[in-house]
C-alpha cells in the first residue's frame, strides 16, 4: 500500500482536474464533522439536507445578512469573525462584483474561499429572495425516500426456538422512509419512520407500522416572525450548557470549530428517538430583541424501578436509552415516562455584541432515581429540573469573544468561555475554559466537554492553525481536563491530558497528503485490581494516521489510510492496533451509474487498542464502526440515476475475522467469522 502511495504522486503533473469536484469535497467536510463524535449521534440528515439547499439555492453575497449567512457556520464553513469580516467589507467598498473577490475579505484564506464557491453567488437581483405565499408552498422540491437494511446471517435472537422472554419480536429487516417538501431553508414539512432489525411492523407491539415516527412543519421569515416551527424541532441556546441538539462542538481536526453558531431553531429530521423536543417553538424579532418561546411534550423511554398496584411507574433509574424496542424487557422501558419542557430566550444584539438569557424547565411524570453507586451521588434525581443560564457572543475586528454561565436548581454551576483570534490569513487561535460542577444538572445540554455530559468537570483548551507557506497547514491543540468526583468506572477524582498534530500537504487540486499524531492521557481503575475498592491507574492512547487523498481522472477518485493505535495502562502490557483502507470512487459526469468501495485490513489486540473509521454509506445514512479483534472488512455502494428525480442506492458490506468463531455478543451473535448486511434505497425527488 505504501508503494502505490508512492507511485499516486509519480504522475500528478500529467492530470487535468476538473472544477467540479465539490462532490469528493462535500464526503471529506462530512466526515470530518461527524468523524469526532464517534460514539455520539447527531441530526445527520440535517446536515446533509442543509449542505444540499445551498448547493441547489445559494446565497447572494450582496443581499445577505447575518442571519442568512450563520449556516455557515453551521456546516463548518465560516467563522463569526468571517461572517462579520464579509459584511464589513461589503458595507465599506460596496457590493461584490465576483465571487472570486471572496479572497480579498480579511480573514478569508484561498482555502476557505474555495470551499465557499458551491454555496454562494453574486446577484443584483434582489426578487429571488422575495416569494409570494403560493411560491413557498409549491415551487420548492418534493423528496420521498425508502430504505431497508438486513444482516444476512441468522442472529440468535431471531431463532425460532428461543423463548419469547428472550428473542426478537420481529423480523431482520430494518426499515426507514421519509416524506419532505423544501422551499430553500425558508420552508418545509414533512414526516420520518423508522423500523429498527427486531422490532415488529403492523403487528403486535407495533400496530400503527414504524416503531417512531417524526414530523415537522417549519417556517423562517425576515419580519415579525424569523422562525415557527410545529411538531419536532431542536434548539441552540448560547454554548450548549441548557441546550444544543444535533452534532456538538468537540475536539476534532477542526480546530476552531469548538464554538456554537448558527440558526436558533431548526426543523428535527432525524430518528434519535430522544435528543429533541415536540410541541411548538417561535423566535419573534423586536428591533434589537429576538425573543424565542417553546414548549414540548413527548413520552420518552426509561428504565423502570418500580411499579404501584395500579400499574403507573414509581420511579424510574435512568431516562433516554438507544430507541430499541426488539424484546419485551425494551418494549416495558418504551415510553415509560412522560416529559413537558417549556422556556424562554431573549436575545439582545447591538452591533457586534450579542447578550442572551434563557431559562426552562422540565417536568417528568414519575421521579428519576440513579442506582446507588458512589459515581451517581451528584447526579440529578427527582421529578423536576430548573435552569437559567446567560450567554454573550461578541465580534471586534479579529476577535471573537463567547460564553456562557448556567446554574441549574439546587445551585449546581456551569461555566465557559472561548475566544477566537484570526491574527492573518495564515494563523488562526482557539482557546476555551470550563468549568462545570458535580451538582450541575442540565438534561439537553450539550457543551464542549471531554465527557458526554457537562458535569464533574473542568479543563483549559487552545489550538492554533498555521498556514506557514502555500500549500501546507499545521493543525494542532492540547486540552487538560480534571474530573473533582467520581465516575462510570473512575473511583476516585482523576486528570487528563489530549494532545494533536496534523501536517497536511496540498499541492494541487489532485492531491492532498496529511499525517496525524494524537495522543491521550487520562485515568481509569485498574483493570488487575481484585481488592473491595477500585484504584486509579493512567492509561495512555496514542493515534498514528498517514492518509493520501488523489484524484486519478476526471472519473476515478482515491484514498488511502494507514492507522496505529498504541495503547498502554499503567503495570499492564502495550496493546497494539493496526487499520489499512483503499477506497476507490468513480463518478462520471453525465453516466447514470456511481461506484464507491473500500477494501480494509485490521488487527487490534485487545477493545482498548480500537480504531474507528468514517465509511460512506446511502443517502442519509453513515457508520462509524469501531476495528478491534483481526480481519478484513470491504464494502461496495452503487447510485444509479434511473431517471431524472429518481434514484436507487445499494450497498453491501461484509466483516470477515480471522481469530473468532463467534461474532457479536447476546442476541446478536453470530454463529460464525463473518457478518454481511445489505443496503437498498430509493429516493424520488419532483
Amino acid at each position: 500500500m505504501l508503494v502505490c502511495l508512492c507511485c499516486y504522486y509519480s504522475n500528478l503533473i500529467a492530470q487535468i482536474v476538473p472544477d467540479d469536484d465539490h462532490e469528493e469535497k462535500k464526503e471529506d467536510y462530512l466526515e470530518q464533522v461527524i468523524e469526532e463524535n464517534e460514539e455520539t449521534t447527531g441530526d445527520y440528515e440535517g446536515i446533509v439536507d442543509l449542505e444540499a439547499n445551498f448547493r441547489k439555492h445559494p446565497i447572494n453575497l450582496n443581499t445577505a445578512n447575518k442571519e442568512d449567512l450563520m449556516p455557515l457556520h453551521e456546516l463548518v464553513l465560516l467563522t463569526d469573525i468571517q461572517i462579520n469580516s464579509i459584511l464589513s467589507y461589503r458595507e465599506k467598498l460596496g457590493n461584490f462584483t465576483s465571487i472570486y473577490e471572496l479572497q480579498a475579505v480579511p480573514y478569508i484564506d484561498p482555502a476557505t474561499a474555495k470551499s465557499l464557491l458551491p454555496y454562494i453567488k453574486i446577484s443584483s437581483d434582489i426578487s429571488a429572495n422575495q416569494l409570494s405565499p403560493k411560491e413557498l408552498l409549491i415551487k420548492g422540491d418534493y423528496t420521498l425516500l425508502v430504505r431497508g437494511q438486513q444482516i444476512l446471517q441468522e442472529q440468535k435472537g431471531y431463532i425460532s426456538d428461543t423463548s419469547s422472554s428472550s428473542k426478537y419480536l420481529g423480523s431482520p429487516l430494518g426499515l426507514y422512509a421519509r416524506f419532505r417538501y423544501q422551499n430553500g431553508t425558508k420552508f418545509s414539512y414533512g414526516i420520518t419512520g423508522q423500523k429498527d432489525p427486531g422490532e415488529e411492523f403492523f403487528k403486535g407491539s407495533q400496530p400503527k407500522g414504524f416503531d417512531f415516527y417524526s414530523y415537522h412543519l417549519y417556517y423562517r421569515g425576515n419580519k415579525f416572525i424569523r422562525a415557527l416551527a410545529l411538531g419536532d424541532y431542536e434548539l441552540r441556546f448560547g454554548q450548549g450548557l441548557l441546550t444544543a441538539q444535533g452534532f456538538g462542538v468537540s475536539k476534532s481536526s477542526l480546530i476552531t470549530s469548538i464554538k456554537y453558531g448558527g440558526r436558533t431553531l431548526r426543523p428535527y429530521t432525524s430518528v434519535n428517538e430522544t435528543n429533541f423536543f415536540r410541541g411548538a417553538a417561535t423566535v419573534l424579532g423586536i428591533k434589537k430583541f429576538y425573543i424565542t418561546a417553546f414548549a414540548s411534550y413527548k413520552k420518552i423511554d426509561g428504565n423502570v424501578g418500580a411499579v404501584d398496584t395500579l400499574g403507573e411507574n414509581v420511579y424510574v433509574t435512568s431516562v433516554g436509552g438507544d430507541g430499541l424496542h426488539r424484546t419485551e424487557s425494551e418494549l416495558a422501558d418504551k415510553n415509560a415516562i412522560k416529559q413537558s419542557v417549556y422556556g424562554v430566550n431573549i436575545d439582545y444584539a447591538f452591533n457586534s455584541l450579542n447578550i442572551g438569557i434563557t431559562g426552562l424547565r422540565s417536568q417528568f411524570s414519575a421521579p428519576l432515581q440513579p442506582s446507588n453507586e458512589p459515581y451517581n451521588e451528584f447526579k440529578f434525581s427527582g421529578d423536576h429540573l430548573a435552569n437559567g443560564a446567560v450567554h454573550y457572543d461578541w465580534n471586534y475586528r479579529n476577535f471573537n469573544l463567547f460564553g456562557e454561565g448556567a446554574m441549574s436548581e439546587g445551585g449546581g454551576m456551569g461555566f465557559l468561555s472561548g475566544m477566537l483570534i484570526s491574527v492573518d490569513p495564515r494563523i488562526d487561535f482557539a482557546l476555551l475554559y470550563r468549568n462545570y460542577s458535580r451538582d450541575f444538572h442540565s438534561l439537553y445540554a450539550n457543551a464542549f466537554a471531554e465527557s458526554s455530559t457537562a458535569d464533574n468537570e473542568s479543563g483549559l483548551y487552545t489550538g492554533v492553525i498555521i498556514r506557514p507557506v502555500r500549500k501546507w497547514q499545521i493543525d494542532g491543540y492540547v486540552d487538560f481536563f480534571k474530573k473533582p468526583w467520581l465516575d462510570f468506572n473512575i473511583d476516585a477524582p482523576s486528570s487528563g491530558t489530549e494532545y494533536l498534530l496534523q501536517v497536511t500537504y496540498k499541492p494541487n487540486k489532485v492531491l492532498e497528503i496529511y499525517g496525524r499524531w494524537k495522543d491521550e492521557t487520562k485515568q481509569q481503575n485498574s483493570s488487575l485490581n481484585d481488592e473491595p475498592f477500585d484504584y486509579v491507574v493512567d492509561t495512555r492512547k496514542q493515534n498514528l494516521r498517514f492518509q493520501v487523498s488523489y484524484k486519478a481522472t476526471r472519473s476515478i477518485a482515491l484514498r488511502s489510510r494507514v492507522e496505529w493505535v498504541i495503547f498502554k495502562e499503567e503495570m499492564m502490557s502495550t496493546q497494539h492496533g493496526f487499520l489499512a483502507y483503499q477506497d476507490v470512487v468513480y463518478k462520471k459526469m453525465g453516466f447514470p451509474l456511481q461506484l464507491t468501495g473500500r477494501f480494509c485490513l485490521f488487527d487490534a489486540d485487545t477493545y482498548d487498542a480500537r480504531i474507528y473509521a468514517y465509511e460512506n454509506d446511502v443517502l442519509y445514512a453513515y457508520s462509524i464502526p469501531s476495528f478491534s479483534n483481526r480481519g478484513i472488512r470491504f464494502y461496495l455502494i452503487g447510485r444509479y440515476t434511473i431517471t431524472r428525480g429518481l434514484d436507487f442506492w445499494m450497498r453491501f458490506a461484509q466483516t470477515y475475522y480471522s481469530n473468532l468463531d463467534v461474532v457479536g455478543s447476546g442476541l446478536d451473535e453470530i454463529q460464525g467469522n463473518t457478518k454481511s448486511e445489505i443496503k437498498a434505497e430509493l429516493r424520488l425527488k419532483f
